[in-house]
């Protein structure tokens, strides 16, 4: 045998992910808005690209607030009605949106100049304080490590190593900004947040302080039995105590966070004319492009082997994101039809009707990959006679009915919503009256389903509904 190196020819098969091919595949998952936008960066950073200037469609698009379009989802579809004891602490106050109008493409809304961000209103406050200078610097350090919901999850101990502080220093100037407003900002999570609050706003108040620091756990499961017991307290003054930390902020910097508020442009419309359904791709507003005439024509006259690769590498990027432009529309056409087909029923007469539905279904139908599938229905959204949804919605899994054929989960999550909703808050259903009721409506669920759907919707069990049912009545 030679063990001298040799030249073998060997026949292997991979994928070569072309600059086009790669392109094309992240034109599917965008956005109207985010399309747009990729479509004016192209325009700036390729000279061989042109808008074609259409007066008919210069008109800025209809849009819709983001948190405005899942509010109504939450509301008509999925009415969440009962909620865990810190569900209700959750406040949220979106900011203003902040985009460039210059463009009349991008002309989707002007904001009003944003507020104080919560780390200058920490440390404007923080800079009052007794502090050193090097303290200051340490308070900068942990107010910067803050999260959205107004916590610092890395430990102290961590914070200290990696930042060569003494952890003394670190635990005196938390300290102080804990004290800050919004009162407990800087805890490690909920629980130490609401002892803070507690301490500073009611200090006499020792009960509800031990509350707190020892039954926390206990009281989100609202077992007021198991806490009355064992601080030896009247029950009655375990639902007293609860009310009081109920009017306590569970999330301090949720007040103070400046949330961009997010738009959306309905990427396809449905709508229905004499039983017909009609599909329009809400597109006509995006620029459309061409190959620049000029530069075509002067391309061939170049001589220097780099200008000439740059004008080639620059005419087939232009080309190939006009075609993958018009690729995405073509099959997000395909893609909604086939939803339509499917899900007929639903776009006829509402919610109850739709069915269950897998990508591979889709997939099957158009002799496409579910990748594509997957990609071209990620952050598009529909607008229908039902209100605005997104693509990925009529994805769902499905149960059997005893008739044979299946219910789509989304009908199961309304079903259990209204039942619960419309339930005797002194009797409240149980998860196995809730499967007696479904299996009179002929669909089979085991009762280990309809808790996990429950939970889902953040639904309590009937003990603690009817426990939080009683704190209310109160």
């Amino acid at each position: 045998m030679s063990l001298s190196p040799q030249l073998i020819p060997k026949q292997t098969q991979k994928l070569i992910m072309t600059q086009g091919l790669r392109q094309s595949i992240e034109l599917l998952p965008l956005s109207t808005i985010e399309l747009a936008d990729k479509i004016q960066e192209e325009l700036m950073e390729n000279p061989l690209l042109d808008e074609i200037y259409n007066p008919e469609f210069s008109n800025e698009p209809e849009i819709f607030p983001l948190n405005e379009v899942i509010k109504k989802e939450k509301k008509e579809l999925i009415k969440n009605s009962d909620v865990s004891w810190q569900d209700t602490f959750t406040i949220d106050r979106p900011g203003r949106y902040n985009d460039d109008a210059s463009d009349k493409k991008q002309k989707f809304i002007e904001s009003s100049p944003i507020k104080e961000s919560l780390c200058d209103h920490l440390f404007s406050q923080l800079r009052l304080y007794d502090l050193t200078d090097y303290e200051l610097d340490v308070g900068y350090i942990l107010i910067t490590m803050i999260d959205d919901k107004g916590f610092i999850t890395l430990p102290l101990k961590e914070v200290s190593s990696e930042m060569n502080i003494d952890i003394s220093v670190i635990k005196k100037v938390l300290k102080e900004i804990q004290t800050l407003d919004p009162l407990g900002i800087g805890s490690k999570d909920i629980q130490e947040t609401l002892l803070i609050q507690a301490m500073t706003l009611l200090p006499k108040d020792k009960i509800l302080h031990k509350f707190i620091k020892n039954h926390f756990y206990d009281l989100e499961k609202l077992d007021y039995k198991k806490i009355s017991r064992e601080m030896k307290i009247p029950e009655e003054m375990v639902e007293e105590k609860a009310k009081i930390i109920k009017k306590l902020e569970p999330y301090p910097a949720t007040l103070y966070t400046n949330k961009k508020t997010d738009y959306i442009i309905p990427d396809v419309l449905v709508q229905e004319t004499e039983g017909e359904f009609n599909i329009m791709i809400n597109d006509e507003w995006i620029p459309k492009l061409s190959i620049n005439d000029n530069y075509k024509k002067e391309i061939v006259k170049v001589k220097d082997p780099t200008d000439k690769e740059f004008f080639s590498n620059k005419m087939n990027s232009a080309q190939w994101l006009i075609r993958s432009i018009n690729q995405r529309r073509q099959t997000l056409f395909k893609v909604v039809n086939s939803i339509i087909e499917f899900q007929i029923d639903f776009f006829r007469k509402g919610i109850n009707f739709v069915k269950p539905l897998t990508l591979k279904d889709v997939a099957e139908k158009l002799n496409m990959h579910e990748s594509t599938i997957s990609r071209i229905t990620t952050n598009k959204y529909v607008q229908t006679n039902w209100g605005i949804l997104e693509l990925k919605w009529f994805f769902s899994s499905g149960l059997k009915s005893t008739e044979g054929g299946k219910e789509s989960s989304k009908k199961i999550f309304d079903i259990i919503q209204n039942l619960i909703k419309g339930e005797d808050f002194e009797n409240p259903l149980s998860d196995q009256d809730i499967v007696n009721i479904m299996d009179e409506k002929g669909i089979e669920i085991a009762r280990r389903t309809v808790a996990k759907y429950r939970k889902i919707l953040k639904i309590l069990p009937s003990n603690r509904r009817k426990r939080l049912n009683n704190l209310k009545s109160k």
